[in-house]
């Protein structure tokens, strides 16, 4: 068996293998660069992938803004005292659900129902809008017309008031212009004549002096005595009363009431009544105190209740 001769020469040793060099490592500035040193293109196996492109967000602004007015523009619809303001949303919303259903045709939006729900809520919202506010004018045309009627019935039942008014006023002032007339007309002279309205006509003669017979009763001194007379005819159809109508009534110059003097031939009352066509006298005599000369007043009164009425004569006593 033959042994090895172990050799008189050192063993060598292997070396280490170099690292591998990092071409993006920053270069030594002791060392000298060669060409084999210099960047180049990456090692193989190495792989750089590109860039991603940017993902455009979506604009669904427009849809929720359109859902959110279709909605206010409902709502605001639905009270009567509402509508007014419901419009303006209802159109908004209608505007921009069209812009967001656009958007999402084109796929730059991704909320095309939202779009479309505010859509029909703004149309909804705007159609009742449009709708009430047609039946609202349609009212107020409806109460300014009527307001009209009233206001022009009530100018016509004021002027019929007024010439109602009118009318009574001028039958007032033509009713006391009568009576009036009427009163002038039963203020007489001495010797004129009045008829009433039932058809008695009477007339004062002139007062005549008369020298009284003696009577149970003293006669005033210094007096002037003078007769009266007057005369009634019933020109009317039917019988007429004289009751109150018997007694006249004489004042002197200052309103004193003067009393007839009864004696033969020196008092005659009229009757109780007058057939038609029917005439008669009464006659009373009377004394004027200090044998004056002023005017003295008779005065006759017939009817009864509101009719009656009285004539009044003004003359001198005869000289």
């Amino acid at each position: 068996m033959t042994v090895p001769v172990p050799s008189d020469s050192p063993e060598t040793e292997e070396a280490p293998a170099p690292a591998p060099a990092n071409p993006w490592a920053p270069p030594d500035p002791e060392q000298d660069l060669t060409a084999a040193q210099l960047p180049g293109p990456p090692p193989a196996g190495l792989y750089w992938p590109p860039f991603a492109a940017p993902v455009p967000q979506p604009r669904n602004a427009q849809g929720i803004a359109a859902l959110v007015l279709g909605i206010i523009g409902a709502m605001l619809s639905l009270p009567l005292i509402l509508f007014w303001f419901s419009w303006l949303p209802a159109l908004l919303a209608v505007i921009l659900g069209a812009v967001g259903l656009r958007l999402a045709r084109r796929g730059l939006a991704t909320n095309r129902a939202m779009a479309l729900t505010g859509t029909v809520l703004g149309v909804v919202g705007l159609t009742i809008s449009v709708v009430t506010g047609g039946f609202v004018v349609s009212e107020i045309r409806d109460a300014a017309r009527a307001h009209d009627r009233a206001v022009a019935e009530q100018r016509r039942d004021a002027a019929e008031r007024q010439r109602l008014a009118d009318e009574r006023a001028k039958k007032a002032a033509a009713e006391q212009e009568a009576r009036a007339a009427d009163e002038r007309a039963r203020r007489l002279p001495v010797g004129g004549t009045y008829t009433f309205p039932d058809g008695l006509k009477v007339t004062m003669a002139a007062p005549t002096p008369v020298t009284p017979s003696a009577s149970g009763s003293p006669l005033p001194e210094n007096a002037t005595f003078v007769q009266v007379r007057v005369t009634a005819v019933n020109t009317g159809p039917t019988e007429l009363s004289l009751y109150g109508s018997a007694l006249l009534i004489v004042k002197d110059s200052r309103g004193t009431l003067l009393h007839p003097l009864v004696g033969s031939g020196q008092y005659v009352p009229l009757p109780k009544s007058l057939a038609p066509g029917q005439e008669a006298t009464a006659l009373e005599t009377y004394g004027l105190p200090n044998a004056t000369s002023d005017p003295f007043t008779l005065q006759f009164t017939h009817g009864s209740g509101l009719d009656r009425k009285d004539v009044v004569w003004t003359g001198a006593p005869p000289r």
